[in-house]
């Protein structure tokens, strides 16, 4: 099947499955044609972004279904539509910045499909678009404190509507936006300001970052403005910046974004609410075919999480949980976006993270990332606190990799709650809901402490013995960061080939109090366990110097997998030891 056809198909999917929640309420006009959410139970406002595909999928294959649905999407969207021309994210939420990616929908529809629409229907299309771009021109500007998604957005918003409009007010919006946009990268080449705060700096030197934000809105943004303006230079930025980010893919096409600053929204092959990386790793892979294979990768990534709709990550369906219709709406836009621009056809080739060094620091993200044969692994410990219950630090392992076995720890925040509560999905198996991060942890006066809230750990990585080592000196904190008097530990990971040994030291008295938790990803087969040892679905072990125990199974909404928790004590001398492996692989 070719890539064009995998596209197309994947569209038809999700767009087939969005329909049947089509509200068909003609006596309500603020329901009709909107697009019901089965997970969430209510009509997300942006859902109306989904006219731009819809067209596509209309004009593609000639059914009526498609462009009435568009049509019905577009009259229910009135009610999101503000009397200043900014749109509501949400009916429940006043925040409008979303406005930008309406508008890039409403004109890619446009301009790609508007000879679908009557003449009094254009109209009535072009009025809302003009009224967005005038509120944008005012609104989101190069000095707007917000994510800095936003900036880039309103940068591609401002220059597709400008020349649509011939309007060199929104042409020259849109210089000064993707100028702004494009002056905060980190040493690394990653964008900064996932936070809002562009210019802050930790004294880690540890900024804002977010690589499924940046992947999934800001790079394909900068690229649209770029292409779109003819900024040549804007253009090798954003190659440049999209090679650094590509680092970022794994092998299996997921976007690794562990430490990210908004991970409680990562969904492993991306982002819940952001478009998606596909039609700018589509636009890019015409010319470097790595682009190519990076959305080959992920576009088969999200065909193996759809069932109808895309899900929130890979366990989501096992786990009982539903769709959020949020994925798919959103997505379907690139998709379409490819499909209009042409499907980049290739050879196969590999991506950096195939073969990637086996230690790089990103000081930037407080992050040392590791790597050792078939293994990839995370550390992080960062000390920006970009919400409550963020990101894990302390020298946590946030993300561990194999390639035949998949993701074997994947963590995004410590202590998961609704960020954004109308983008962000709630679990009815509340039992089984809980943190994924590898971790020391201690309960002491009724009070618990964990190694992921630590913000001061000094973490050192290294690369010796055909090993990649990193050592961790800590503390265990309480989750306002206040240390535990006495909860001094040591850690050291070593990886080789054969896999994953984590060594261990409490120095205090919380000795006796702590416990050494590993949560694994599971792929739904059976587990074993006895003494020091345990197995899960016949592929991967996990041995320990102590006793191990096994808790149950643990799910984690972000980024979408059950796994399965064991733990282990540390000996008398505050001494612990385990090793992950596959199951057929001897540790040396």
């Amino acid at each position: 099947m070719s890539v064009e056809t995998e596209y197309f198909s994947l569209l038809r999917t999700w767009l087939d499955e969005l329909l049947t929640y089509t509200v068909d309420d003609p006596g309500h006009p603020s329901l009709d044609g909107a697009i019901l959410c089965p997970a969430c139970s209510v009509i997300h406002g942006r859902c109306h972004d989904a006219v731009y595909p819809l067209l596509y999928m209309a004009e593609r294959t000639g059914e009526r279904r498609y462009l009435d649905a568009a049509g019905k999407l577009f009259k229910w969207a009135g009610y999101m539509v503000c009397d200043d021309g900014s749109v509501y994210n949400d009916s429940q939420s006043e925040w409008c910045g979303i406005t930008a990616f309406a508008a890039l929908s409403y004109v890619k529809a446009l301009s790609f499909h508007g000879q679908l629409l009557s003449g009094d229907e254009k109209k009535a299309w072009e009025e809302r678009l003009m009224k967005m771009a005038l509120w944008l021109n005012a609104n989101i500007t190069a000095g707007t404190r917000t994510n800095i998604n936003y900036l880039a957005a309103n940068a591609a918003a401002m220059e597709l509507t400008g020349r649509y409009f011939k309007n060199s007010v929104f042409l020259d919006s849109a210089r000064e936006l993707a100028a702004a946009a494009l002056s905060h990268i980190s040493e690394n080449g990653l964008i900064v300001g996932e936070g809002g705060a562009y210019g802050a700096l930790t004294p880690k030197g540890v900024r804002p970052v977010d690589i499924g934000y940046n992947v999934e809105e800001t790079l394909p943004s900068l690229y649209e403005y770029a292409s779109a303006a003819g900024d040549g230079l804007a253009m090798e930025q954003v190659k440049r910046l999209a090679r650094a980010h590509l680092e970022f893919m794994l092998p299996d096409g997921a976007w690794d974004n562990s430490m990210g600053t908004r991970n409680y929204k990562w969904t492993y092959w991306g982002g819940r609410t952001s478009d998606g990386c596909q039609a700018l790793l589509n636009a890019l892979g015409k010319t470097e075919p790595v682009f190519a294979e990076a959305a080959y990768r992920n576009l088969m990534l999200l065909k193996s999480c759809t069932d109808g709709l895309l899900y929130g990550g890979p366990h989501y369906k096992r786990h009982g949980e539903l769709a959020c219709v949020h994925h798919a709406f959103c997505h379907a836009k690139v998709l379409a976006q490819a499909l209009d621009e042409g499907a980049a056809e290739f050879e196969r080739t590999s991506l950096p993270s195939d073969a990637p060094p086996p230690v790089k620091h990103y000081p930037e993200l407080g992050v040392y990332r590791a790597a050792m044969g078939d293994w990839r692994m995370d550390v992080c410990a960062g000390d920006l606190v970009s919400t409550k219950g963020g990101q894990a630090s302390g020298g946590t392992v946030t993300l561990l990799w194999n390639r035949s076995y998949g993701p074997v720890a994947a963590a995004a925040t410590t202590d998961y709650s609704l960020r954004e509560a109308h983008n962000q999905q709630l679990t009815r198996k509340k039992r089984q809901q809980g943190p994924v991060h590898p971790r020391l942890e201690a309960t002491v006066d009724g009070k618990y402490y964990c190694q992921a809230y630590d913000l001061g750990a000094d973490t050192r990585a290294s690369s010796l013995d055909g090993a990649s080592v990193v050592r961790v000196e800590g503390c265990l904190c309480d989750a306002s960061r206040a240390p535990l008097d006495g909860g001094a530990f040591s850690l050291e990971y070593v990886l080789r080939p054969e896999g994953l040994v984590i060594r261990g030291e409490l120095r205090g008295p919380c000795k006796g109090a702590a416990r050494f938790v590993l949560p694994v990803i599971s792929g739904g087969g059976a587990v074993r366990q006895e003494a020091r040892f345990a197995e899960i679905d016949g592929r991967l072990g996990i041995s320990s110097a102590t006793q191990l125990h096994h808790s149950g199974t643990v799910f984690a909404l972000s980024p979408g997998f059950e796994t399965e928790e064991f733990w282990a004590e540390p000996d008398g001398n505050g001494h612990f030891e385990l090793r992950i492996g596959l199951s057929d692989t001897k540790h040396k």
